[in-house]
């Protein structure tokens, strides 16, 4: 649900389509330019940065039970204020409050592993709960044009989406609250180097020692450009592909493929790289994918589709149908 309430306006920010499939952005339906919507998204990734530390202490000092509980009740709880559409301070401070909570939730998921899985098990439970927030994504990318579809692309339609958002958002804050326990009945098999791990303090000076090394830093500065690449495309994908003429709720599709991409290489490309024991490589490989395919979305001029042609004449029997790419 965080990442569903992150990206609940990058796939509607603006108006769209023609005739019956004219879809208005809520960039127009608010009277705020388009900058103004995207900076709603943009909150989210300026307030994790001061957030992400002081949630990752209270998460080794409360257990994770009590960071998720807390992130939840802020994320749900700011959620509802965007229901005030016509007011965009107020759906300002509501993102903002989102993205305070977002952290809360999304660091506790090594400490919840750890607290409840062994050793054997710990990769593949990170890594579900890794899916858990592409799903999020594609959820928020292409399922928010439709219901503005179904409720209406006005003011009050948009306040029936971030109400079935936020009710949704306090639907999984009360299943939390209900069923999740901050340790097993029995702890989980850890092996020795991982149980001194657990108790090794972390100061300040452990920062300094991890950033003397050489392939960190150069870690840092791909998944700086990589990460910040694929954010801000999700965002701005329905500005993006607005002037070449294609709807927002296509953009949104679009952007739910890039996300299903990343869920598919997020298994595929760790479990390779864990089989051939290398690493370099596959970075290289997940880069090297990624420039061309950049390339090619810049000269997106149009989408393809499949489509019925009554008029092609049937100068054969077989094949009965005749499609037509458009």
């Amino acid at each position: 649900m965080t990442q569903v309430l992150w990206l609940n306006y990058a796939a509607i920010t603006s108006t769209t389509g023609a005739g019956a499939s004219k879809l208005i952005g809520v960039a127009q339906l608010m009277h705020v330019s388009e900058f103004k919507i995207t900076q709603l998204a943009n909150i989210n990734n300026l307030l994790f940065l001061p957030f992400a530390i002081p949630a990752g202490i209270l998460i080794d000092r409360k257990g994770f039970r009590y960071s998720v509980m807390l992130g939840a009740l802020l994320t749900a709880g700011f959620s509802f204020l965007r229901m005030f559409s016509g007011n965009y301070l107020l759906v300002f401070i509501g993102m903002a409050g989102i993205a305070i909570g977002g952290p809360f939730v999304l660091i506790a998921i090594t400490k919840m592993v750890s607290a409840w899985f062994p050793t054997e098990e710990s990769a593949l439970a990170t890594g579900i709960a890794a899916m858990s927030m592409f799903l999020g994504m594609i959820v928020a990318l292409a399922l928010t044009p439709a219901l503005l579809k179904v409720f209406g692309d006005t003011l009050s339609g948009v306040r029936w989406m971030v109400l079935v958002y936020s009710l949704a958002a306090t639907g999984g804050t009360v299943l939390f609250w209900l069923f999740a326990k901050g340790k097993p009945p029995k702890p989980p098999k850890r092996t020795e180097q991982e149980l001194q791990e657990e108790g090794a303090a972390i100061n300040w000076a452990s920062f300094g020692k991890i950033f003397k090394l050489y392939d960190f830093k150069l870690l840092c500065v791909i998944m700086f450009i990589g990460f910040g690449g694929v954010t801000a495309i999700l965002q701005l994908i329905d500005q993006i592909l607005k002037p070449k003429g294609i709807s927002s709720t296509t953009s949104g599709l679009i952007g739910a493929v890039l996300v299903i991409a990343g869920v598919v290489g997020c298994v595929v490309i760790p479990a390779l790289s864990d089989k051939y024991r290398r690493r370099k490589p596959f970075i290289l490989l997940s880069a090297g994918m990624t420039v061309p395919a950049l390339f090619l979305m810049a000269q997106l001029s149009s989408t393809l589709r499949y489509t019925w042609c009554p008029c092609s004449p049937a100068s054969s029997w077989w094949p009965p149908t005749r499609w037509c790419l458009r």
